[in-house]
């Protein structure tokens, strides 16, 4: 942030303070919150980790292979957040899922009319783009 911006941020004398943005200081570091939710039990799982890497995404995914027989196929969906896929530099995830029949299904990248944020409830998805 320059330091224009940071004397424009300042609050004047008898104002009140600035809302607090993204760049806010943050003492005790961040937390990421990986999770999934289980369609045939209705039950949401939930793991908080420092780092969100690859080897702590398959922790998880160990993690949910073990609620389930390993006979039991399951299918996760997932978006298309680097330590998700597989690369050819480093394909532990697709050989962990084959390994643990698992099966990964990725939602599209740059398809922002899928995106329900995006999208006002009454359009169709997948319809022509709106105006």
């Amino acid at each position: 942030m320059g330091r224009a911006r940071r004397e424009a941020q300042r609050p004047r004398p008898g104002t009140e303070a600035p809302q607090a943005s993204g760049l806010h200081p943050r003492p005790n570091g961040i937390r990421h919150l990986f999770a999934a939710y289980d369609l045939s039990r209705d039950k949401l799982y939930g793991h908080i980790k420092p780092k969100k890497t690859r080897t702590r995404f398959l922790e998880f995914c160990r993690y949910l292979r073990s609620t389930h027989h390993p006979e039991t196929r399951i299918a996760i969906v997932l978006d298309d957040f680097s330590p998700h896929l597989t690369t050819k530099k480093d394909t532990r995830v697709g050989d962990w899922a084959e390994a643990n029949n698992v099966e990964f299904a990725y939602t599209p990248t740059r398809r922002p009319r899928l995106a329900r944020r995006r999208t006002p409830p009454w359009a169709p998805v997948g319809g022509p783009p709106l105006a």
